[in-house]
């Protein structure tokens, strides 16, 4: 079959498909835009790819797709079948392949909404630089605060959600950064902050960037190069003018897509930003260890009841250690660490030793009542800990109201 759109199929041919190591086989880029794939789409590709292509699919780093091992009289048809999808767009991996994690539209913890900017500067880029749409050595990735959800900082042109105060009022923002991602050669380069601007003025920031990139580049001179060369400062300078504040109208302080006005609130987020509680999941690995022991006291087994108990013990210490930033891989050295930096500190009311507390299973045989009783103080102990860490977490600096972007 031939393809619908001949044009659009050569430069799909040519930014989307290549020739694999294994000869006559094909593989075949999907640009998903955001990501965004519905469940009645994806039933529908999967579909397809069992009749035209390997029956896997694979996620890509930039949210798209790849197919593998495609025979090179299906592309026609796999082609016009992907159009009808909506998945047959060229510019896989170009700059017009922009990565933005969801920002403000779902994840609590962003701080500017990366998508609707996203969306803005595709259809820039295709209306006023079509001759970039082929560039597989530009790459845009944003991402709604500096957590790198959007690989913001691998990007040669990359921005994160950031907001600027003007007066009594607060703006959204982005900070430009500038040089990351892969060469051609394979270096690597990590992007250098260098300028925060206004979000509703990054459209024109892109502009500028690539109309000077247009000018002032040397003959095919990659643009991580054209950064070193010139320097930061002078990319600063070139958008400083962006920035400044005079006049602001008031569509600025509504960010892209939004209908009311800016504010800034930072919840639990849904991606790179979520802060693991290594301490409180080592509180109940402990937790569960207590209940093995109750567990085996039941069940008339007092050599694993003590054991359990002592288990509890140790990982419990483990746990409050951790939270001071103390660590030991032995299990002697915890007790003693414990007994140094909260028992003898008077942080953890605890009756003499407690690594001679815990020890003393070593002077015992395993008898019902020692078992119990070890038990009833490993409880104690227990209920102790959970006091402790709810005091510690009580200190802690609240995010949402000291979040720097």
């Amino acid at each position: 079959r031939e393809p619908h759109d001949p044009e659009k199929f050569r430069l799909w041919r040519q930014t989307n498909v290549f020739e694999q190591k294994q000869a006559g086989f094909f593989g075949v880029q999907l640009r998903v835009r955001l990501g965004n794939l519905s469940s009645d789409t994806a039933r529908r590709l999967a579909a397809l790819v069992r009749s035209w292509a390997a029956d896997d699919i694979r996620l890509t780093v930039n949210q798209g797709v790849l197919l593998k091992f495609v025979r090179p009289e299906s592309l026609p048809h796999l082609f016009n079948e992907l159009n009808g999808l909506g998945l047959a767009e060229p510019g896989f991996d170009t700059i017009a392949d922009i990565t933005a994690c969801p920002g403000t539209d779902t994840c609590a913890l962003g701080v500017t909404n990366s998508t609707g900017l996203a969306q803005t500067l595709e259809k820039l880029l295709h209306a006023e630089f079509p001759e970039l749409i082929a560039d597989s050595h530009l790459h845009i990735k944003i991402s709604g605060c500096m957590n790198s959800c959007g690989q913001h900082m691998a990007a040669n042109i990359g921005f994160h959600g950031s907001s600027i105060r003007n007066g009594t009022l607060v703006l959204p923002a982005m900070q430009v950064v500038l040089g990351g991602g892969v060469d051609p050669q394979g270096r690597g380069f990590i992007a250098e902050k260098v300028i925060k601007l206004p979000t509703k003025r990054i459209p024109d920031a892109l502009r500028t960037l690539l109309t000077d990139y247009d000018t002032h580049a040397l003959e095919g001179e990659y643009f991580n190069d054209y950064f070193q060369r010139q320097g930061k400062r002078y990319f600063y300078d070139l958008l400083k003018p962006l920035a400044a504040l005079d006049d602001i109208p008031d569509d600025f302080y509504r960010d892209w897509g939004q209908e009311h006005r800016y504010v800034q609130q930072i919840g639990v987020g849904e991606c790179a930003g979520v802060a693991y509680d290594l301490v409180g999941t080592i509180v109940n690995d402990a937790r569960e260890r207590l209940q093995s022991a109750a567990e085996s006291l039941d069940g008339k087994d007092w050599p694993t009841a003590i054991y359990y108990t002592y288990t509890a013990f140790v990982i419990g210490a483990k746990a409050l250690l951790l939270a001071k930033d103390l660590r030991c891989n032995t299990h002697k050295g915890i007790l003693e660490d414990f007994d140094t930096h909260y028992v003898q500190s008077g942080e953890f009311p605890w009756k003499g030793s407690f690594e001679d507390t815990v020890l003393e299973m070593n002077a015992h045989v395993p008898s019902e009542d020692f078992a119990r009783a070890y038990y009833e103080l490993g409880r104690a102990f227990f209920e102790q800990v959970l006091k402790t860490r709810e005091a510690q977490l009580n200190d802690k600096v609240v995010l949402r109201d000291h979040y720097k972007a």
